[in-house]
């Protein structure tokens, strides 16, 4: 046995591969994501994906120029419109201190858990959105 670092694309076929061991138990997977396009250059996107009646946020990122233009909060907004109109309990998510718990508060999100710390002196907050 030999074990390497992985590249991105047998990162990719991993993610695959747990996808489709997970198939038979999580039952009606969905795409969520969405993204902004200024002048031809992606500025924005959220990656989300339904498991069964939730909706999991995995990133949320907005280009540091073109942030406080409430970019992220219409894409969590499309999320969360769509994910409402696919008849979906709740979305989840974490974030970090460094990152935008605040954020996810101010749009209605709360909170589930917070680890003091994850690492170093950082926090990580879990999130919970119901319908």
């Amino acid at each position: 046995m030999r074990m390497k670092p992985s590249s991105e694309k047998i990162e990719e076929w991993v993610h695959t591969q747990l996808q489709l061991h997970n198939q038979p138990y999580m039952e009606d997977s969905a795409d969520f994501s969405w993204h902004v396009e200024e002048k031809g250059e992606v500025v924005a996107g959220i990656v989300a994906e339904s498991v069964c009646d939730t909706v999991e946020v995995h990133y949320l990122f907005v280009k540091e120029s073109c942030r406080g233009r409430g970019l992220g909060k219409k894409l969590l907004q499309a999320v969360e419109q769509k994910a409402k109109e696919a008849g979906m309990k709740r979305i989840r998510l974490n974030t970090y201190s460094f990152q935008a718990p605040a954020f996810y508060q101010k749009n209605g999100y709360r909170l589930l858990l917070k680890l003091d710390p994850a690492f170093g002196s950082c926090q990580q907050y879990f999130f919970e959105k119901h319908f």
